[in-house]
């Protein structure tokens, strides 16, 4: 998981203007997508990379009109002319950095694999037809979305002057809607447990103690290339083995950073790491800090 977010982060560190018509950006942004985050793990030769990747470029390409993967053909080599034409060439004349040519040559391989993906559009299935209006494989734009996950957590807990430590599990479920520009809007619920030996008067720690939380966030998205930041708050219901059936009430702020790998079969995987501020009044006011990581599965609808 941390190395899926390190990777997708680095690949999702430049935002390319892309295509103005939608069907050329959307083909484009997978396309983008593929070669950073092949380039993350490290770029080896040119022609295998492409060959890696040609099955799920296809599954794109594929889905595309071929006056609309043409014309991008023609908007890449505009791109590429405008940022220093030949890659090599500005390579030697940038005293051989590659730091120097990042968008180039993002460019120079995404126009080679999209010219392998023409070379092979006889090998497209018959069941895949070119789309009208085609939005995407590889992101999620102007589409509804489920997104489920889970992980674990450290919570710090304050209680009056006290200050003690546990920690857990929480699962949740959003279901949201994806804007033109690929950031979501969210709301759902999410489930934790935790588990604490919480000292008495005597500062002596006692028998296990289970809580449980429920809370229901609205969770705004901002999305890059292969990352993305999330903002939440929400109210928040807990109670404790104490009594199962009390309920105290408090609000729930948090952040997380995640990132998301290609699409796999019909589902985005990726990962997250995430904190947040809980408040809840009861007997006495208990607010707890928590930080974790967890699993992200989003399925575009």
């Amino acid at each position: 998981m941390i190395r899926l977010f390190l990777l997708a982060s680095l690949a999702a560190c430049s935002q390319r203007r892309p295509p103005e018509h939608p069907t050329e950006r959307a083909l484009f942004r997978d396309l983008e997508r593929q070669v950073t985050i092949a380039a993350a793990t490290g770029w080896g030769i040119d022609r295998l990379e492409v060959e890696n990747m040609l099955e799920t470029t296809l599954d794109s390409t594929c889905r595309v009109h071929p006056l609309a993967r043409r014309s991008l053909a023609t908007w890449l080599d505009d791109q590429i002319a405008h940022r220093g034409g030949d890659v090599e060439l500005a390579w030697r004349e940038n005293g051989k950095r590659l730091d120097k040519l990042g968008d180039l040559l993002v460019m120079t391989r995404v126009r080679a694999l999209l010219r392998r993906a023409e070379d092979s559009a006889h090998e497209c299935p018959f069941w895949i037809e070119p789309e009208d209006g085609y939005r995407g494989r590889q992101i999620s734009e102007r589409k509804f979305q489920f997104s489920i996950g889970g992980g674990g957590k450290g919570i710090v807990i304050q209680q009056g002057t006290d200050t003690d430590i546990s920690a857990g599990g929480a699962g949740r479920v959003l279901f949201g809607r994806m804007l033109a520009n690929g950031d979501g809007i969210y709301a759902g619920l999410e489930f934790g447990g935790s588990a604490a030996f919480p000292k008495d008067d005597l500062g002596t720690r006692g028998a296990l103690e289970i809580a449980a939380d429920l809370v229901a966030p609205i969770v705004y998205r901002k999305t890059f290339l292969s990352s993305y930041v999330e903002l939440e708050a929400g109210w928040i219901g807990r109670t404790t083995e104490r009594d199962w059936r009390s309920f105290d009430h408090g609000f729930h702020v948090g952040a997380a950073v995640g990132a998301r790998a290609l699409r796999t079969r019909f589902v985005f995987p990726g990962a997250a790491f995430g904190i947040s501020y809980e408040r809840v009044w009861g007997d006495e006011k208990l607010t707890m800090f928590k930080i974790g990581a967890r699993i992200a599965l989003d399925l575009d609808l």
